[in-house]
């Protein structure tokens, strides 16, 4: 039986990745409505150094959850993502609430 030689180099994972990663895991986490952005924030900002993750999230929330709970929701399940999906360690998580989803008003006769 021969022994496959093993093969030295590295991976590396492009930002955009990290960014799409916590997008899709703050959209399925139960409360957020939406990633806020606009034309001066993209929703994510990400830090990377020594292969640590800190990333400022910007959501908008459905207005019957409870705001702490689900930015402590958020902040564990990105964290999880980045060290499962990625390898990397996650650093700061920060979740800023920039509005809340209110139904539309009904009108009425």
């Amino acid at each position: 039986m021969s022994d496959k030689p093993r093969v030295a180099g590295s991976t590396t994972i492009a930002p955009e990745v990290i960014e799409t990663i916590i997008k899709m895991t703050a959209s399925e986490t139960k409360g957020v409505n939406r990633i806020y952005s606009n034309s001066s924030n993209p929703g994510v900002k990400l830090k990377i150094e020594d292969h640590i993750v800190n990333a400022d999230v910007y959501v908008i929330l459905d207005h019957r959850q409870n705001t702490l709970k689900v930015g402590k929701k958020l902040q564990h399940d990105i964290s999880r993502a980045i060290s499962e999906s990625i390898g990397m360690q996650a650093g700061s998580i920060n979740i800023h609430v920039e509005d809340f989803d209110f139904p539309a008003a009904e009108n009425k006769q």
